[in-house]
């Protein structure tokens, strides 16, 4: 995975987009985000669910401008 970020889709909603090298991004909403990174930390991914929370609260804070 080369990017995790925050983005929000045509209907205005944040979602977290995972870019990769060769193939379409992948993009979840901002509310199952979360789980996903619980189900990492709990396998000792905790560097990619670390990025995936920093992206959730970033879509938090954007959306609550």
């Amino acid at each position: 995975m080369v990017l995790i970020e925050p983005h929000r889709n045509r209907g205005g909603i944040w979602r977290i987009k995972f870019s990769h090298d060769a193939d379409q991004p992948l993009s979840i909403s901002a509310g199952q985000a979360p789980s996903l990174a619980t189900d990492l930390h709990q396998i000792g991914e905790d560097q990619l669910a670390g990025k995936i929370d920093d992206a959730v609260r970033s879509a938090t804070r954007y959306g609550s401008m």
